[in-house]
Formats: structure tokens, C-alpha cells, sequence
């Protein structure tokens, strides 16, 4: 699918998308190159990630897409090689360890975020800059459920911070909050930069609901992150217990948002909400019996309730999607199969 006619880069553009071998950042820079554009990828280890190399070559030929090591993106500095020449970036590499010290884990997110909006900043080739946030960064999944009030663009997990940055000891089960107020404070350095730095590129955010459908290479990658909820409730684990109600996104529907905040000439320095359906396991579970009847699924849990939130930038996303061809979000039902059907 072709980017748009007005796209604010046009096709054949090179953007960097920073952490481009995980389940969010691969798709991503699948959906750039299938809209035209060429794509530099960083990752850590090179001959780790060797397989996204191989995979976007075997599927749109040589020389779209570039394979590059950045060791510490933490160190300012470290991505002005790969942003040299760039239209565009897209910064999705965070840290996903679910540690429980803020010390780490906050700062190592905020540290790869200004270094991303630093080395933009010095390259004069780029005009749009894309953060990706997630859901976690204006309210945790479970928090505050069957309670009606709205989510704006001024809405923010400000609970994550206050738990994550408490005194030690560092307990396990504050890990989910510290990833939360990682996102919280990465995103929240993007519109500070912004603010008082005022560089030459436009900026926007987009925050991932629970991401749902399969990965570009599932026998590379697996089950990551959201993923392994679903691969825990197919396999009998009851790991996917931890996970709340919440809003969810389909992977390529959020991909696509990244690449048409990117893109589309009106959207600058905006919150773009990747949140296409309201999801708990009660619903899911149902539509899984259905799907596969011939598998044994366990019981949702009982009275799990509900987010009744109303997310008020949600039709602002679905806009984006629509002007790139999409007829909306993508079908729940859909992004389930195609994970479920790689169990199955």
C-alpha cells in the first residue's frame, strides 16, 4: 500500500526506526517499506538481528532496508551516524526488562529518548520525529476499572511515577509500575525537548494499547512482550492473569499509526492514541471458544471488570488509518486468529 499522495515525506525517503528486530519496532519498519519508504534499523547486536536483514530483502529486494549497530543508544551521540541523511525517525527502543529500580530502568528510557531527539536535532535532513508511548503512560491496565471518566491528551500515569520512584527495597511486583513511569517520563522528555529546545522537525507521540496479532517473524522473535499473554492462556500458563482490562490495538494498525503520524502533514506535536477496542479476558476468552472449539481455554477470572473509560482522542487515530486507505481498527477477532493460529 502506497503512503498518500500529501505524505509530508516523499516515497523513497530514508527513516531511521531505532530498536527495528522487536515485535512493535520490526513491524514498523515492515509498514514503511511496504508504503515505499527505505528504512535504517538500529539494533544491538548485528548478527543477533541478522534474521530482519534477511526477512525484509527476501520481501521487497536489496537496498530498501539497512541493518545498523548501536551499542548504547543511553550515550548522547550514538545514533548521529544513523540519522545522517534521514527524512524521518521513529524511536521505539526502550527498556522491556520489568525491573524494579526506577534508577535504571526511567532513566535508561529518558536517556534513549533525548539521545534520539538529540542526533535529530543535528541532522538538517530531518523533518518528522515519532516517539512511541504506550497505554501505560496515562493509566495501568486493571487500575481503576468499572469507573466512568475520560482520557485526554493531558492525561498521565502519574501513579506510576510516585510508586516507581519510591524508596527501596525494590520489590518485583513494582516492575510493572517502573516500565509505566518509564513511558511515562520518556514520553514527557519528547514534548519537554520540544518545548525548549524547538527544533526543526515536527514531533507526535503514539501510545500502544495492548498490542495484538502476530509478529514478522514469529520462529525469530516468538512471543514477545503482549504476545506472551496469549501464548500463556493457549498453553494452560496462568501468567496471562497479570494482565487487566484495557484498551487493545492490532499490530499492524498500531504500526501504521506510527508510519501516518509520521506522514500526514496536519498531525504535529500530538498524542496519537493506538486504541481500537476495549479488552478483557471474559470477552476474549468467548471469542476464542468460538474461534477454536476443539481447545480447552480456561475460565476468565470472575468479575474481572471493565475500563469504561472514554479515550476522547481515540476518533483522531481512527482518522489516520482512514487516510491511509484503512477502512478503521482492524477486527478484534482477526488480530486473535492470526496470533492464535501460530499456537493452533
Amino acid at each position: 500500500m502506497s503512503a498518500p499522495t500529501n505524505a509530508v515525506l516523499p516515497a523513497g525517503s530514508l527513516v531511521l526506526v531505532s530498536g527495528c528486530n522487536g515485535f512493535v519496532g520490526a513491524e514498523i519498519a515492515n509498514q514503511l517499506l511496504a508504503s515505499g519508504y527505505r528504512v535504517r534499523g538500529t539494533v544491538r547486536d548485528l548478527q543477533k538481528s541478522a534474521w530482519v536483514q534477511e526477512t525484509f530483502k527476501k520481501t521487497y529486494g536489496a537496498g530498501r532496508f539497512e541493518l545498523v549497530k548501536v551499542d548504547n543508544m543511553a550515550e548522547k551521540g550514538s545514533l548521529d551516524e544513523a540519522v545522517k541523511g534521514c527524512a524521518g525517525v521513529i524511536h521505539v527502543a526502550s527498556n522491556i526488562s520489568f525491573s524494579a529500580d526506577a534508577n535504571v530502568v526511567v532513566n535508561e528510557a529518558i536517556a534513549f529518548t533525548n539521545s534520539a531527539l538529540e542526533s535529530a536535532a543535528q541532522e538538517a535532513s530531518v523533518k518528522r520525529f515519532v516517539s512511541t508511548s504506550s497505554g501505560v503512560a496515562v493509566l495501568q491496565p486493571g487500575d481503576r476499572l468499572n469507573e466512568r471518566f475520560d482520557i485526554t491528551p493531558d492525561t498521565w500515569n502519574e501513579k506510576a511515577v510516585k510508586i516507581a520512584w519510591a524508596p527501596p527495597p525494590y520489590e518485583a511486583d513494582r516492575g510493572v509500575w517502573t516500565y509505566a513511569a518509564s513511558k511515562v517520563q520518556a514520553e514527557q522528555a519528547v514534548w519537554k525537548f520540544m518545548k525548549e529546545r524547538k527544533p526543526h522537525f515536527v514531533a507526535n507521540t503514539v501510545l500502544t494499547g495492548l498490542v495484538e496479532g502476530a509478529p514478522v517473524d514469529v520462529g525469530k522473535q516468538g512471543y514477545p512482550t503482549s504476545l506472551g499473554f496469549f501464548n500463556a492462556l493457549w498453553h494452560g500458563n496462568d501468567a496471562w492473569k497479570v494482565m487487566g482490562p484495557a484498551y487493545m490495538v492490532d499490530a499492524k494498525d498500531n504500526a501504521l499509526l506510527h508510519v501516518a503520524a509520521l506522514l500526514h502533514p496536519d498531525y504535529k506535536q500530538e498524542r496519537v492514541f493506538a486504541y481500537a477496542h476495549v479488552f478483557n479476558w471474559t470477552t476474549t476468552i468467548a471469542m476464542l471458544k468460538k474461534a477454536y472449539p476443539e481447545h480447552q481455554f480456561p475460565d476468565p477470572p470472575e468479575n474481572e471488570g471493565e475500563d469504561l473509560t472514554t479515550v476522547t482522542a481515540r476518533p483522531r487515530a481512527e482518522a489516520l488509518l482512514k487516510w491511509f486507505g484503512r477502512p478503521g481498527w482492524r477486527p478484534e477477532e482477526e488480530s486473535l486468529r492470526e496470533i492464535c493460529d501460530t499456537f493452533a
